[in-house]
């Protein structure tokens, strides 16, 4: 994910095994209703048949969210092997997404354009936390003002997460 400045953007790239390249631009207005949905699907929980006071739901999410991007690889450098680009060379410009949790656990997001094809992911807790973590350290790169982080009562932390700081490359 990076920061586009003559795009005020962000541009998520998403590679797959086969080698498949997936590109998403998001602007401020989707990164904020996006994390909204994010944070709602979070404080709703895994089961709702097991309540959890908001207080410990806070402190449990605070710490997943630090031990998954403790653990996740953010200096590997986006690999540029790309065969193809189901959603075009240019990507497409986010405007409907849904966020969601199946009953396993594991996370849904679907993002994609007002009308056309978009892309529907699967992320365990892990890949869900660095996702966060993305948005949060490049919309902090975007200036855009969002305060994006988790509800705790503790004020939120870089973790040293490097985000290409208003570059783009083509």
């Amino acid at each position: 994910m990076a920061f586009v400045v003559e795009q005020d953007r962000l541009l998520l790239r998403i590679s797959t095994r086969d080698k498949a390249e997936y590109r998403l631009w998001l602007t401020r207005r989707v990164v904020r209703s996006l994390w909204a949905g994010l944070l709602k699907m979070f404080e709703d929980g895994p089961a709702k048949d097991t309540p959890i006071k908001a207080d410990k739901r806070e402190a449990i999410l605070s710490f997943e969210h630090q031990s998954a991007v403790e653990q996740a690889d953010f200096k590997t450098p986006f690999e540029e092997a790309a065969d193809s680009f189901p959603l075009g060379e240019k990507g497409v410009l986010v405007a409907k997404m849904r966020v969601g949790r199946k009953p396993d656990g594991v996370y849904t997001l679907t993002l994609g354009p007002g009308k056309g094809s978009g892309i529907s992911i699967n992320l365990d807790d892990k890949l869900m936390h660095s996702f966060m973590q993305m948005l949060i350290e490049s919309s902090k790169s975007a200036e855009w003002g969002l305060d994006l982080r988790l509800p705790v009562s503790e004020p939120a932390t870089s973790t040293g997460v490097t985000v290409p700081d208003k570059v783009i490359r083509h």
